[in-house]
């Protein structure tokens, strides 16, 4: 599994107390994700495992919301979120209208937009 870096785990440890806001684009095997601060600023973008694990890892540490897209893996992520006390937007994509109106998939563009759009 990935670990985080240290440099990203000291940038997230610096805006502790902060609402953060994550989109999070999951996919089969990786999701992506874009960090952005109370100014929509962002502040870290990665990739992560699927795997409850590596969520509690690196989505565990922040104080967010955390707005992801419905499909396969969004029942059992969000409860996982929810489980570490994280407010959870869980938004069709028809409904965020970039990633809908999208005609080419890009995973970390999508996570930016459901970052911003919720």
């Amino acid at each position: 599994m990935k670990k985080i870096s240290t440099d990203a785990m000291n940038r997230i440890e610096n805006f502790k107390g902060h609402q953060l806001t994550i989109g999070l684009d999951l996919g089969d095997r990786w999701s992506s994700y874009c960090v952005l601060d109370e100014e929509g600023k962002i502040i870290l973008e990665d990739k992560l495992p699927i795997t409850p694990a590596a969520r509690k890892q690196v989505l565990g540490r922040m104080t967010r919301r955390v707005a992801l897209e419905t499909g396969t893996h969004s029942p059992w992520v969000s409860r996982l979120l929810q489980a570490l006390d994280q407010e959870v937007i869980v938004a069709h994509a028809r409904d965020v209208g970039l990633i809908g109106e999208s005609r080419r998939k890009d995973d970390r563009i999508d996570a930016r937009t459901l970052a911003r759009e919720n």
